[in-house]
């Protein structure tokens, strides 16, 4: 019987990869949440189609006092809260009715402005004290301070932007941008600043590969840099289409750029396939926006 079954284990084929293959996670619904400041609230849109957002909620809760930055982790949104000195922390696993589930300030925030988080740190801009505060947000609801930056480069921060360990300062008081380099989340090195003569009011900040943009809120316009040395950032060109008053906050998804509309209550829309020459796509407000000054994307997988 042996002779007709000859033995085949040292040549035999996997039908079947050893471990199963990751399948790519697909969106399943994308939301964008706007701070509108004058409103106290912050606003909700479905953007799961980019250009045509649709309002599906807000909330505040007597809680917000001029709502400012933004800025997700997981299904935790940090509210700036302006005029109370604090931020707020939602819970938004269910995105269209955030719940409130904290709030921190120790002492350290004066005018909280814009944010940015890369990793288990937040980086809160702090206006009021031109210093930019650092929590540790391993514990998303229990924020810890770990420090703070400033080396008498700053003078009323506003918007902020992360790549790799670069972070990127609008610093308004002075018209330029701060670097750090930030390798050590706790002690921030200043490596740099630019602004070329171009920046009037650089309000906020928002990367896409080594594309810098910067809304220039005193001139109307968006400015575009390359950041291929992130620390030498050159000056490719700006736009407005006639569009922008007052470009207060950026925010992208994809290849799709919104721009907070500060004076002209409402959210600019550009399409960036071409990161260097935008393409205005639209706008939204619906009445529902006052003063916008703050813009977070999260986006649901299934």
């Amino acid at each position: 019987m042996n002779s007709y079954f000859p033995k085949q284990k040292k040549n035999c084929r996997r039908l079947f990869p050893a471990f199963p293959v990751a399948l790519p996670s697909i969106v399943r619904d994308r939301f964008l949440y706007v701070s509108s400041a004058l409103n106290n609230t912050v606003e909700i849109y479905n953007i799961i189609n980019p250009t045509t957002p649709v309002h599906v909620g807000n909330f505040n809760a007597g809680i917000l006092s001029f709502p400012s930055g933004l800025a997700i982790t997981g299904n935790i949104l940090y509210v700036a809260n302006q005029v109370k000195n604090k931020m707020e922390i939602y819970n938004i696993i269910n995105p269209t009715a955030p719940m409130h589930v904290g709030e921190f300030n120790a002492g350290n925030l004066n005018f909280p402005h814009q944010l940015a988080i890369t990793g288990n740190f937040l980086y809160v801009a702090n206006g009021g004290d031109s210093t930019v505060e650092i929590y540790n947000i391993s514990n998303s609801i229990s924020p810890v301070r770990i420090g703070e930056l400033n080396g008498t480069n700053l003078n009323v921060p506003s918007g902020m932007a992360i790549t790799n360990a670069i972070l990127y300062v609008g610093n308004t008081g002075d018209n330029t941008v701060e670097i750090y380099n930030i390798s050590n989340p706790m002690s921030p090195l200043h490596i740099g600043e630019f602004n070329a003569g171009n920046l009037n009011i650089p309000a906020g900040l928002a990367t896409t590969g080594n594309i810098l943009y910067v809304a220039n809120a005193g001139d109307n316009t968006i400015e575009i840099y390359n950041i291929s040395n992130p620390i030498d950032p050159i000056r490719i060109r700006e736009f407005d289409e006639g569009n922008l008053n007052a470009p207060a906050v950026l925010a992208i998804t994809g290849t799709t750029l919104y721009v907070a509309n500060a004076f002209g209550n409402n959210v600019e829309i550009y399409d960036i396939s071409n990161p260097i020459i935008p393409a205005h796509a639209g706008e939204f407000d619906g009445t529902n926006l006052n003063f916008p000054n703050g813009l977070a994307v999260f986006t649901l997988f299934s």
